[in-house]
């Protein structure tokens, strides 16, 4: 097995072992699995939230929030103050969209690659508020001029924002957004990063941009139901509260904090978060990222050894992520549909891909540091048994 160039391999192992049931998962671009350090923070706070309900639920829940959140503004290099823990990615999505795109006419920039959420938002702005969208045909593989190029020529005098993800979630590629982003900030035209697959896939700097949003659950480990929301001070006071809990007022409206308390919730997942967060320093998040390119090397290598296998991730390092998108000819897929074959007949789990054709017959694979290269190894003699070696 190849080393880290940095960090502590036995600390990964330790924190990420084997699945009881001997099975492969791949897939923490969808939901990540949690280390041991965030299930044992998540069970402690069960248990002291089990004595006194009321007290660590009200009371103690918005010191547990603020340890989070200090936590992971200091991972992030960011004002802590500037930082939201939310839901979900999703959450972050609805409340900053719908904060800057309220009135009929006023237009949304942002591309095909984009997910199911932020379709789904986009559908209900255009249908309840008109307002107007324009999404941008791009291809990861035509690099991060071409895509900036496309979406600086549909900025018009009615633009209010541009959209793009940080990491594009049907492909794993990661465009440089800086020249753009920086384009944008001189025209006026607020920026909106999706980092939902950034947290814990490498050095995450969410204030490269005004406003970004990000996942806790997947590639960081932490709990389901757990988030971020990055908005730098000049825009905090223009958001608008899509959802309202009973301390709503008793913040400023330049304070993010007002968004955070929503009525009677889970608090001990702010004790899985600040665990998940503390975890990924310790291990070095570049380490990580460096470790997760030698795995995606490792699995482009053993693809490239299959019939018909197109891959739709750039190669670049420095636009590499954990995650990588191939895709194979109708024609030589031997199985109707690879994530449920793979599942059923070899245990290893997969997220389809649902961009570049027909869902069954593509993936999207998460090398997460804690994978294998025996893993990716057990992977591909799967798929190779799946596939016709003649036309």
């Amino acid at each position: 097995m190849l080393q880290p160039v940095e960090g502590d391999l036995s600390l990964i192992e330790s924190e990420w072992p084997p699945a009881a049931d001997g099975s492969v998962y791949l897939n923490s671009g969808s939901c990540g699995r949690k280390p041991r350090s965030v299930l044992a923070a998540m069970h402690a706070g069960w248990e002291e939230s089990n004595t006194n309900p009321t007290r660590h639920t009200f009371i103690e829940g918005e010191e547990l929030a603020t340890q989070a959140r200090t936590a992971a503004a200091a991972l992030f290099d960011v004002d802590p103050g500037c930082l939201l823990i939310t839901n979900s990615t999703s959450q972050g999505l609805q409340l900053i969209l719908q904060s800057f795109l309220a009135s009929p006419g006023d237009e949304l920039i942002t591309t095909t690659h984009e997910h199911g959420i932020t379709r789904t938002i986009c559908r209900y702005l255009e249908e309840a508020r008109g307002v107007v969208v324009h999404r941008v045909e791009i291809e990861p593989l035509a690099g991060s001029d071409a895509l900036a190029r496309a979406v600086l020529a549909r900025v018009g005098t009615r633009t209010r924002m541009v959209m793009v993800s940080e990491i594009d979630c049907f492909s794993g590629w990661r465009p440089d957004l800086l020249p753009l982003a920086s384009e944008l900030s001189c025209a006026g035209v607020p920026f909106f990063a999706d980092g939902a697959h950034s947290p814990g896939q490498g050095v995450c700097r969410p204030a490269r941009y005004p406003l970004w949003v990000g996942s806790g659950h997947k590639w960081l480990g932490g709990p389901n139901g757990t988030g971020f929301a990055y908005v730098s001070s000049e825009y905090i006071a223009r958001l608008k509260p899509v959802w309202l809990g009973d301390r709503f007022f008793n913040f400023g409206e330049h304070e993010l904090s007002r968004f955070e308390f929503q009525g009677t919730s889970d608090v001990s997942r702010y004790t899985g978060l600040a665990a998940a967060v503390s975890l990924y320093g310790r291990l070095g998040p570049e380490a990580m990222r460096r470790r997760q390119w030698q795995l995606v090397c490792h699995l482009r290598k053993l693809l490239a050894g299959l019939p018909g296998c197109v891959v739709r991730t750039p190669a670049l390092e420095e636009e590499a992520t954990g995650m990588l998108t191939a895709t194979f000819e109708s024609a030589l897929v031997s199985v109707d549909d690879l994530r449920e074959a793979l599942w059923r007949e070899h245990r290893i789990w997969i997220q389809p891909d649902f961009f570049y054709g027909d869902p069954g017959r593509g993936m999207r694979i998460s090398c997460h540091p804690a994978t294998t290269e025996a893993e990716l190894d057990r992977l591909v003699a799967a798929l190779a048994s799946m596939l016709k070696t003649g036309r």
